[in-house]
């Protein structure tokens, strides 16, 4: 079978290195405004001579776990969908969804990538669609409860004497502030995707019926038809995947702490920690790719009160090596090997799997209707849909 552009997400070729360039060029403009604003170009490039290289390995095996951990959440939400696909698959198309994320602006090649690497590994695109939503679900779910827990056990108090470069702010009020903003904004979506049409009917009569409107519309009724697919065989699942997010979330974490550790400084662990919990929240919407450019400056202001600032620049760009760099390399040679594979047209069997073999195409075809998901096709198949589908499922 030839495959469409109707058949799923259009990945061209030079997606990675296009991605790459603009991750570059952003992260390039953010430490020159970092530069200015230490203004020690000498003292900061001396900097990196501090970093002690012993400390390299615990950053990579947290690098290594945000992968892992990534393929064990989808190869838990996969399983109540009856996809043929190994946890060393799953690893791959983990590193391969972070790294197109880090790539894309708002991390908007997530939700592609993960469809790529599902669809050619032998899931349908109706299944595929379904674990991409509930990535996203459990994702933000995670993250909402992550700063809800921190907040609970007091770690606004663990970190209220920090006060940050940013108009002399609190460190512990720009915590709770982008802990409730982000928890808000996933229950605003949440809510929206359990139960859809009291919301489609305000958006379309604030908003009408333009391109934009329609591609949020096909968000919502994409991720509340994974929600009805996993509410009816998959509750667990769900449950399991977001208590996984542990690991590879926790990996993302404790990697400044690892990195501070690397230039010999012994912060508090649980301080930094915070500290890069808000990171997150303040860097998940950034429009750039990966957060590239806004990272390399609102870090190094968070992170002022325990480095000195010789350091900053050092520090930041030693943290985004690993938490980012790493997994763009990584991932990006996953993708780079699936694309020379598959050639331009990169979903071979990209429809239903009984219509080309593949490991486990049979069984993988068997009672797969189409109204499963809650979507019908012709949203399902659109490649808009495909992209605004699932741009956080890293």
């Amino acid at each position: 079978m030839q495959p469409t552009p109707e058949t799923g997400p259009s990945l061209p070729p030079g997606v990675i290195r296009v991605g790459a360039i603009g991750f570059a060029l952003a992260s390039l403009a953010g430490f020159a405004a970092l530069f200015l604003i230490t203004q020690d170009v000498q003292g900061s490039l001396a900097g990196f001579r501090e970093f002690r290289p012993i400390w390299a390995i615990p950053a990579l095996g947290l690098a290594a776990l945000d992968w892992l951990g990534g393929g064990l959440r989808l190869k838990i939400l996969v399983r109540p969908l009856r996809v043929p696909i190994g946890y060393g698959r799953c690893v791959q198309t983990s590193a391969a969804t972070a790294a197109l994320a880090y790539l894309t602006p708002s991390g908007s090649g997530g939700g592609p990538a993960q469809l790529y690497g599902l669809l050619r590994s032998g899931a349908s695109l109706g299944r595929a669609v379904a674990a991409n939503f509930a990535s996203v679900t459990v994702n933000l779910l995670f993250l909402s409860l992550a700063g809800f827990g921190a907040w609970a056990l007091g770690a606004a108090d663990e970190i209220e004497g920090i006060r940050l470069p940013i108009a002399n702010l609190s460190a512990a009020r720009l915590f709770e502030w982008s802990a409730l903003g982000f928890a808000g904004l996933a229950t605003i979506v949440l809510l929206i995707a359990f139960s859809p049409r009291l919301p489609r009917v305000l958006i379309v009569r604030l908003f009408g019926t333009g391109p934009r409107v329609r591609a949020v519309l096909r968000f919502l009724a994409e991720l509340h038809g994974s929600i009805r697919v996993y509410g009816a065989r998959g509750k667990t699942a769900l449950l399991v995947a977001t208590a996984i997010n542990v690991i590879p979330f926790g990996a993302r974490f404790v990697m400044g702490w690892a990195v501070l550790r690397g230039f010999g400084i012994d912060a508090g662990f649980w301080n930094v920690v915070v500290l890069h919990v808000m990171l997150q929240f303040l860097l998940y919407f950034m429009p750039t790719p990966g957060a590239s450019g806004v990272a390399e400056v609102l870090a190094p202001a968070v992170m002022s009160a325990f480095l000195p600032s010789s350091l900053l620049v050092a520090y930041t760009a030693v943290w985004r090596f690993f938490l980012a760099w790493i997994t763009i390399l990584v991932g990006g040679i996953v993708l780079s090997i699936w694309i020379q594979r598959d050639g331009r047209q990169l979903l071979p069997g990209s429809g239903d799997p009984a219509d080309e073999p593949g490991p486990g195409a049979a069984g993988a075809a068997v009672d797969e209707p189409r109204h499963e998901t809650g979507v019908s096709s012709d949203l399902v198949r659109t490649p808009q849909s495909s992209r605004n589908g699932g741009e956080r499922s890293r």
